[in-house]
C-alpha cells in the first residue's frame, strides 16, 4: 500500500512510514454546537497560512496553522525538512521571510514554527480523543497553491499508524499544498494536522490527531535556524540507529488501545450445576498500564439457561499483575475450546501467553454471581498468563509490543510519564 504527503514539491517531499490498516479505535462522542461551512471556513481561513521554501530539488509549498498571536504556527515536518529558504503568507497577504524551528516529532511528521509575528489571528486547537467516526469535519489549506480552499467530510475512521501512534482517517479532499494545514470539527477547533494519503485511492486522506500537537507545544525549545534543525535530525537519527522501536510510553499506550480487542464469545451443551446450555463471553480488559507493572486481565459473562427454564448470569474477572521487566517469554497459540463452539463461526481462538518464568505475577479471581452470598476475592502467585484474541494477526502484535516493553524496562529506559 502505497501513501502521499500533500507537499507540491519536484522532488515529491519526504515521505513517512507506511500505514497499518490493522485496528480501529472507538472514539467518544463530542457533543459540540455545530457550525455550517461557510461559518468554519470564515473562522478558521484566517488562520491558515502557506508555507514556501526552496530546496536543493526544487520549490516546495504546503500549508499551516497559526496557534498564538505572537506567531506560533503548526505544520508537518515533511514541509519544512528539506527548506533551505522558508517565507510563511497570511490570509491577509503579509510574508514573513524569517522563520524558525521550535520543535519538531519526527516520527509523527509534525513541527512548530516561529515567525515574528504581533496579534495574529490564531486557530483554537481541539479534543481529537472526544471525535466521533461519521461526524463532519472541514479541511482549510492551500492545494496546488490556491491558498484558503475549503473542503467537507467526515471523520471516517481513527486508526492505528502501526508505529505506535493514531492517525484520523476523513474523505475531505485534498491535494499537494494541503499539507500541515488543519483538520477543522464543527466548533471550527483544529481536531488534526493534514498529513498523508494512500496512493491509488480516493477519499483515504489521514490526519495527525491535535492531541499530538498540544504535546509538542508543551516542550518548545529555543529557536533553531532550519539548517540547525537539519543537524539536529541528522544527529537524532544516527542515534536511532543505535536502537530501534517505539518508545514504552507509546509501546504502553498501543497496548492499552489494543488488548480490549480480545474477545471471544462461545456456546457449551456440556451443562453447568444442571443448564442445559451456557454462553460465554470473554473480553479482555486493561486496569492500568502506565508504568512497568502493569494491570490487566478479562472479564467472563456466563449466561446459563437451566433444567428448570430459568436463566441464571454471572461473571468471572481475572485481574493479573505483571512485573514487565521481569517476562521471559511470549507465544500465541491456536485454541479450539474443546466441545464449544464459538459464536462467530469460528473454529479456532488464539491464546496469547506471557511468562516470568517464577510466580511473580500477582493473580485475582473474583466473581458476582446470583446469590446472597459473599464470595471473597481469590488471590495467588502465578507465572503464566493468557490473553485471547479471535484475530492471530492482533494477537501476534501485542505479542512483539509486550516483548518490547518488556525490554526496554529492562533497560530501565527513562519515559515522561
Amino acid at each position: 500500500m502505497s501513501r502521499s504527503n500533500f507537499c507540491k514539491s519536484h522532488s515529491g517531499g519526504a515521505r513517512m512510514a507506511l500505514l497499518s490498516l490493522l485496528s480501529t479505535v472507538a472514539p467518544l462522542a463530542s457533543g459540540q454546537v455545530s457550525l455550517t461551512t461557510a461559518q468554519i471556513a470564515k473562522r478558521v481561513s484566517p488562520s491558515v497560512v502557506v508555507i514556501q521554501g526552496k530546496t536543493e530539488s526544487g520549490n516546495v509549498l504546503g500549508s499551516g496553522f497559526i496557534v498564538s498571536k505572537d506567531g506560533t504556527i503548526v505544520t508537518n515536518l515533511h514541509v519544512i525538512r528539506d527548506m533551505k529558504t522558508a517565507t510563511v503568507q497570511l490570509a491577509s497577504g503579509e510574508v514573513f521571510d524569517s522563520v524558525s524551528v521550535r520543535a519538531v516529532d519526527e516520527r509523527r511528521d509534525l513541527a512548530i514554527v516561529q515567525v515574528a509575528g504581533f496579534k495574529l489571528p490564531v486557530l483554537e486547537l481541539g479534543d481529537s480523543d472526544a471525535l466521533t467516526v461519521g461526524e463532519p469535519l472541514v479541511i482549510v489549506g492551500s492545494p496546488r497553491g490556491l491558498e484558503g480552499t475549503v473542503t467537507a467530510g467526515i471523520l471516517s475512521s481513527v486508526r492505528d499508524s502501526g508505529e505506535g501512534f493514531r492517525v484520523l482517517q476523513t474523505d475531505a479532499a485534498v491535494n499537494p499544498g494541503n499539507s500541515g494545514g488543519p483538520l477543522v470539527n464543527s466548533k471550527g477547533q483544529a481536531v488534526g494536522v493534514v498529513s498523508f494519503k494512500l496512493l491509488a485511492a480516493e477519499g483515504l486522506n489521514f490526519a495527525i490527531p491535535a492531541n499530538y500537537v498540544r504535546g509538542l507545544l508543551n516542550s518548545l525549545r529555543e529557536p533553531m535556524t532550519l539548517e540547525q534543525m537539519r543537524g539536529s535530525l541528522s544527529a537524532k537519527s544516527a542515534a536511532d540507529d543505535q536502537s530501534s522501536g517505539p518508545s514504552l510510553k507509546d509501546t504502553l499506550d498501543w497496548l492499552k488501545r489494543e488488548i480490549p480487542m480480545g474477545i471471544t464469545n462461545w456456546v457449551s451443551s456440556s451443562g453447568l450445576r444442571g443448564g442445559l446450555t451456557d454462553s460465554h463471553s470473554m473480553q479482555s480488559t486493561v486496569w492500568s498500564f502506565d508504568s512497568c507493572t502493569v494491570e490487566f486481565g478479562d472479564v467472563v459473562s456466563v449466561f446459563a439457561t437451566l433444567t428448570t427454564g430459568q436463566t441464571v448470569e454471572f461473571s468471572v474477572t481475572h485481574r493479573y499483575t505483571v512485573p514487565l521487566g521481569r517476562l521471559k517469554g511470549a507465544t500465541v497459540g491456536a485454541w479450539q475450546n474443546g466441545a464449544k463452539e464459538f459464536i462467530s463461526g469460528d473454529k479456532l481462538s488464539y491464546g496469547l501467553s506471557l511468562s516470568t518464568g517464577s510466580k511473580e505475577i500477582r493473580y485475582v479471581q473474583s466473581n458476582t454471581i446470583p446469590t446472597t452470598a459473599v464470595v471473597p476475592p481469590e488471590v495467588s502467585y502465578i507465572d503464566k498468563v493468557e490473553l485471547f484474541f479471535t484475530d492471530d494477526s492482533i494477537a501476534q502484535r501485542v505479542k512483539s509490543a509486550f516483548l518490547h516493553a518488556a525490554d526496554l524496562c529492562r533497560s530501565k529506559q527513562p519515559e515522561p510519564f
